[in-house]
């Protein structure tokens, strides 16, 4: 069954993505800087995913023979800490532009 055919009470993450959709429409709407902190609270929840998914690759019930080497840690870790310094650096940069001037 569609997510359209649901009252919004038993759809309520599916409406309110259309509801949350809608704001484009808006007219005069600051839509760079919508844009801008949708991509703030993106780059704020990668590291989580990202940590999660590190974990998940070093569990050895769930991957078998295909967790991750000490090699392939060493690398993984030195990403997530490369992405986890520029996406601070990149939320820091859209909430206070005046301090990276």
């Amino acid at each position: 069954m569609h997510p359209l055919n649901y009252k919004v009470k038993e759809a309520f993450f599916f409406f309110g993505l259309i509801t949350a959709g809608l704001v484009v429409l808006i007219l005069g709407a600051p839509l760079v800087l919508i844009t801008l902190f949708v991509q703030v609270i993106a780059v704020t929840l990668l590291p989580a995913a990202l940590v999660f998914l590190l974990i998940l690759l070093n569990n050895e019930e769930i991957m078998g023979k295909y967790k991750n080497t000490l090699f392939e840690n060493i690398a993984n870790i030195t990403i997530v800490v490369f992405i986890i310094i520029l996406s601070t650096l990149y939320g820091l940069s859209t909430v206070f532009p005046s301090l990276f001037g």
